[in-house]
């Protein structure tokens, strides 16, 4: 008994008969470049100057006035939210342990780094 091996039939593949012709993609390649190259391009956001440190270092230079510093001015000079820096001078009073004192006058908060005894 002798053993055939069998040749391996190459399949037919079948022709893509595609509806849209080279001209036509062409011309929506060409119409989608030109929405792309015709939007305005996005702006990169500008860098902070000050890492997060610079930040507390500049919240903690406010404080230090002898005037001390209102939460609107320093949301206006460091970009942060009040809550953000009502947070970040507990955090630097309790990690440099330091006092910071407010008091209200004419209705608004001011805040001061009190010095300690």
């Amino acid at each position: 008994m002798t053993t055939q091996k069998k040749n391996p039939v190459a399949k037919a593949t079948k022709k893509s008969t595609s509806s849209i012709t080279i001209n036509e993609l062409n011309n929506v390649l060409t119409e989608t470049l030109n929405k792309v190259a015709a939007e305005p391009e996005a702006k990169p956001e500008p860098v902070k100057e000050l890492s997060n440190r610079g930040k507390t270092a500049l919240m903690v230079v406010m404080l230090s006035r002898p005037e001390g510093a209102t939460l609107k001015e320093m949301a206006d000079q460091l970009g942060w939210k009040e809550n953000s820096i009502r947070g970040a001078m507990s955090l630097y009073a309790k990690n440099e342990k330091k006092t910071i004192a407010s008091e209200k006058k004419d209705g608004v908060r001011t805040y001061y780094l009190k010095a300690n005894a």
